[in-house]
């Protein structure tokens, strides 16, 4: 992996640890299944990575905006990028 992959999946090795532990302290929590959901895709990040399948769609195979996946690197598809594109105020196209 090159030091930019490392770094990313540092990051996302702590978010991990932080969610599952998150969910050991707060097992009746409302919110479980939303940081549940969130561990899942942080864990299929990771493997994606590991795989070198990291920043393709889903969907098309088509290579996701680096920029974004830098903010965001659990995104899955354009579908997912169009969705957060309407949250911004300003177009960033």
């Amino acid at each position: 992996m090159n030091s930019t992959i490392e770094e990313l999946y540092t990051e996302l090795r702590l978010t991990q640890i932080e969610l599952t532990t998150t969910l050991r302290v707060k097992r009746e929590s409302k919110i479980n299944k939303y940081i549940e959901e969130e561990l899942r895709d942080v864990e299929e990040t990771m493997q994606k990575l590991e795989s070198g399948n990291f920043g393709m769609c889903e969907m098309s195979g088509e290579l996701l905006p680096v920029d974004l996946l830098a903010m965001i690197p659990t995104i899955k598809t354009k579908e997912d990028i169009n969705g957060i594109y309407s949250y911004f105020r300003k177009s960033i196209h």
